[in-house]
């Protein structure tokens, strides 16, 4: 895969970012072999932070289990933390290529206002859960409404810090894939016990958020 902005995208991208209020730090986990979209990656993270001032890299080379891979909790390669206002639990596992590449713009601009385009009842349910979660969004750079979700599982990581929110490219992540029984994107996992199919309203998501709280 060659990664290359066109100049029309890099435009709307800049008037985006110009919204940008904290310096934003994209820490890139990767490694230099046995890594398909470690490279592609890399590419994509750098020339959307050579968009904005406020936008930086931080590249991390290493194993699992040590260093800031340990410290973030990073279990794959390639993996982008998105660490803004707040240092944020807001990850992307694989390349936010396709579709998912708006997911990306639309997290950085987020994590650095740290404000969320949900409406308050939603932000305020969120924001009153009480124990840890993880959300997990297996997507495809193909899938048109896999951003949606990915979006909602960083924005309840941006309101909430006991939440973490991960987009997962299902093709990228077979293991993971098939360990969930990925059939569809997008699809949600959330603390390993409640399974969402398809795009689903903001309500929706914050039912299914309280349903993985009870178990």
């Amino acid at each position: 895969m060659v990664v290359e902005m066109e100049e029309a995208t890099k435009e709307q991208v800049r008037i985006m970012f110009a919204t940008l209020d904290h310096e934003v730090t994209a820490h890139l986990f990767v490694k230099d072999h046995d890594c398909l979209y470690c490279g592609d990656t890399t590419a994509l993270i750098t020339q959307v932070a050579d968009l904005s001032e406020k936008v930086k890299v931080e590249i991390h080379k290493g194993e699992i289990g040590a260093g800031k891979a340990a410290e973030f909790e990073v279990t794959k390669h390639p993996t982008i933390v998105l660490h803004g206002k707040e240092n944020y639990k807001v990850r992307f596992l694989g390349i936010p290529a396709g579709h998912e590449f708006g997911a990306l713009v639309a997290g950085i601009v987020a994590v650095s206002t740290g404000a969320v385009p949900l409406q308050p009842d939603v932000i305020d349910d969120i924001k009153a859960i009480d124990k840890p979660l993880h959300i997990q969004v297996f997507s495809t750079p193909q899938c048109p409404y896999c951003p949606n979700m990915v979006r909602l599982a960083h924005y309840a990581a941006i309101l909430n810090p006991l939440i973490k929110g991960d987009m997962v490219e299902a093709l990228e992540f077979q293991d993971m894939a098939t360990k969930y029984q990925v059939f569809g994107v997008p699809k949600t996992i959330i603390n390993e016990t409640v399974h969402l199919e398809g795009a689903v309203t903001p309500e929706v998501f914050v039912e299914k958020l309280y349903d993985a709280v009870e178990k």
